[in-house]
């Protein structure tokens, strides 16, 4: 090879590979611009909102929602301080938008963008790995640092940032299924009712995408004196949804601390008539004299697991309480009376469906506790604390008003309602507190919640007890 030759071929070699890594960013740069994409997860519904794609340099990109949203959502001022006093501890202040995809990589398989990132809500952050392969986009969200599947994201390329939906008609939709479904019309005609309405309507006019106005209805729904409401989407909605039970595992364990003591864990009331029978069946056989239910924690769940348990516990029929629709208070100013709980049907079954049907045939469910065919006849205590809510709090209020457990630790949740679950429109869904529960002396535990007979701090409740036996 003449000397010519080989400076020709080296000098092109040269070329090749000065060109390839521009060759790479050129095509990575071709997926800058607009995307339409559909967030699913688990916990969080669908939610369709609008990317704005930017490759940075030949292996990073970021990605963001428009970059108005936190100031439609907290305001002007809020907004710009937010920027100026926390531009390095808060990344959505900074940014001015309520999605990011930061921390993004990427390679090119051929004409395809292989990518990872975390991809950042108001919700969570999560990890996400994907491909953009043309037009589209596929990928899987992930539990942050975990190969836990959290749900999806697909979407595609479009001209422009566009509203996506006629979020004023969703929102007007949604304030006219909270007023036919709430528990009490009247609490809609609060104060903090009418400021939520008001924010709500006015941020429909700005929002852009599925997010933005669920983020809005989370933000601002937080001094409503009521709880059990959310809002979410789901695409394939059809009508109205029960609220899911489903049975969780290993949510009861029993805890020797003694031959004649026992905890009783109760994780949650997700739970199983039978598995809260298998637990009291070792309580009984075994013959202890103490009792600890130890109820820290536990979010509640369903009538089934608490119904149980309090046939283990009580001693006498007595009633725990009554929960009320909207129907009642139609027809009724107050709740009934502890004379009027006597002479109302109760109910009987210890099973999710039937109390909705018997909710919706009689605008009214009354509970009482009702001794079972065996029972447990020692000393008795509740362990409780602000995680303590929902299905745990007639039953704590019971035992407790009875005299029949010693409540120690700190005061209950006070998330004591029933909800379900209502279509709004475009898919979108409102968690609605369809119920109000009052214990027999008309008391509203709903944002009260039940005060223990002995409040201690939450971590110090079980030792507190164990040291109170061991002085008798």
């Amino acid at each position: 090879m003449t000397l010519s030759k080989f400076l020709f071929f080296a000098l092109a070699a040269v070329f090749v590979a000065a060109c390839f890594p521009s060759m790479a960013q050129s095509a990575a740069q071709s997926v800058n611009g607009a995307w339409q994409v559909t967030l699913r997860h688990r916990s969080f519904g669908e939610m369709r909102l609008h990317l704005d794609w930017k490759v940075e340099s030949d292996s990073t990109f970021q990605a963001l929602s428009h970059r108005k949203g936190v100031r439609n959502l907290v305001g002007g001022f809020k907004a710009t301080a937010g920027k100026i006093f926390k531009s390095k501890s808060n990344a959505m202040l900074r940014t001015g938008a309520l999605t990011r995809l930061e921390n993004g990589r990427y390679r090119m398989e051929g004409a395809d963008m292989v990518f990872t990132g975390v991809l950042h809500t108001p919700m969570s952050s999560m990890d996400i790995k994907g491909r953009i392969s043309g037009d589209s986009i596929r990928a899987g969200v992930f539990q942050a640092g975990t190969d836990r599947v959290l749900g999806s994201v697909d979407g595609f390329r479009t001209t422009t940032s566009y509203r996506i939906d006629d979020y004023v008609a969703i929102t007007h939709s949604l304030m006219e299924v909270f007023g036919e479904n709430i528990y009490d019309a009247r609490a809609l005609q609060s104060k903090e009712w009418k400021e939520f309405e008001a924010k709500m309507r006015r941020f429909s006019n700005k929002a852009q995408d599925d997010l933005e106005l669920i983020a809005a209805f989370h933000n601002y729904s937080k001094d409503l004196k009521f709880s059990h409401k959310g809002f979410y989407r789901v695409e394939s909605i059809k009508g109205r949804m029960r609220l899911p039970f489903a049975p969780r595992p290993n949510q009861i364990t029993l805890e020797e601390q003694t031959p004649e003591t026992v905890v009783l864990r109760v994780k949650s009331f997700s739970c199983t008539a039978s598995e809260m029978d298998s637990a009291m069946q070792i309580v009984l056989q075994k013959g202890y004299k103490n009792l600890i239910v130890d109820l820290r924690g536990n979010g509640g769940g369903s009538l089934e697991g608490g119904i149980t348990l309090a046939g283990y516990l009580t001693i006498e029929e007595t009633p725990t309480g009554v929960y009320l629709t909207q129907r009642w208070f139609r027809e009724n100013p107050a709740p009934p009376t502890a004379q009027q709980l006597e002479t109302m049907p109760a109910f009987t079954k210890a099973d999710v469906n039937s109390f909705a049907q018997e909710l919706d045939d009689q605008g009214f469910v009354v509970l009482k506790a009702r001794p079972g065919k065996q029972r447990f006849d020692g000393q008795l205590f509740v362990l409780t604390d602000r995680g303590s809510a929902s299905a745990c709090e007639p039953l704590t209020w019971n035992l407790k008003h009875t005299g029949r457990a010693t409540v120690v630790g700190e005061p209950t949740a006070g998330q004591m309602l029933s909800a379900d679950s209502y279509p709004v429109r475009s898919g979108f869904v409102a968690i609605i507190p369809n119920a109000d529960y009052y214990t027999p002396t008309g008391e509203r535990l709903d944002l009260v919640g039940v005060k223990p007979n002995i409040e201690v701090k939450s971590a110090q409740a079980l030792q507190y007890v164990l040291d109170q036996l061991a002085k008798k």
